[in-house]
């Protein structure tokens, strides 16, 4: 008889642990919009702070993790630079020497492309100098990173962004379901020690 009392004990204390942890984690997601019982407002911690989640985590995005500082280097490090301007010089020296008209040729002493490398390999660092700092000041110094994540977090509808928290934290929250399951059961011993004293 002591027996069957411990086990339904640990098996009821392991159930409520469980079961109270899965409706802890779905209360953070669920409702989606608000409802209104007796006077009190229940809506999912996630729903309801669904802003402020998106503007916290767009301040983290851009101070900790992809600055604008980062997003040049990866853009315009110096290997891809070099890159970047051995590829412009060679569209230019293309695109001019067909634009260039043949009649052209006999004042250049007839090599077009020669002369026009030529020009570009003497004035390139100062274009491409030029062209990057116009990058910089009207492309990346114009990006706000903070906005475009929040406006995207925004756009997402919630039951999207429902499966983008799970699709990241589905393990971590099932294994705190299971932890709910073992301190139940855990209680569930103490309540029977608890009761042969009593």
């Amino acid at each position: 008889m002591e027996i069957i009392r411990f086990v339904l004990l640990v098996l009821i204390g392991g159930f409520i642990g469980w079961m109270t942890n899965r409706v802890a984690i779905k209360m953070l997601f669920r409702p989606v919009n608000p409802h209104k019982i007796l006077g009190i407002t229940f809506q999912g911690v996630f729903p309801r702070r669904k802003d402020y989640m998106a503007i916290s985590l767009a301040d983290i995005i851009e101070k900790e993790l992809l600055s604008k500082e980062v997003i040049m280097n990866q853009l315009m490090g110096d290997e891809k630079l070099d890159a970047i301007k051995d590829r412009l010089k060679k569209i230019i020296v293309d695109k001019l020497v067909e634009a260039i008209p043949p009649v052209v040729a006999m004042f250049v002493g007839g090599d077009i492309k020669g002369f026009v490398t030529g020009y570009i390999d003497k004035n390139s660092d100062e274009i491409f100098e030029q062209m990057i700092n116009d990058f910089r000041s009207t492309g990346i110094d114009n990006l706000n990173i903070r906005e475009i994540v929040k406006n995207r977090i925004d756009s997402l509808d919630f039951l999207e962004f429902e499966k983008i928290i799970f699709g990241l934290m589905n393990k971590e929250l099932h294994f705190v379901e299971i932890i709910g399951l073992f301190l139940g059961a855990f209680i569930g011993v103490i309540q029977y020690v608890i009761t042969i004293f009593i």
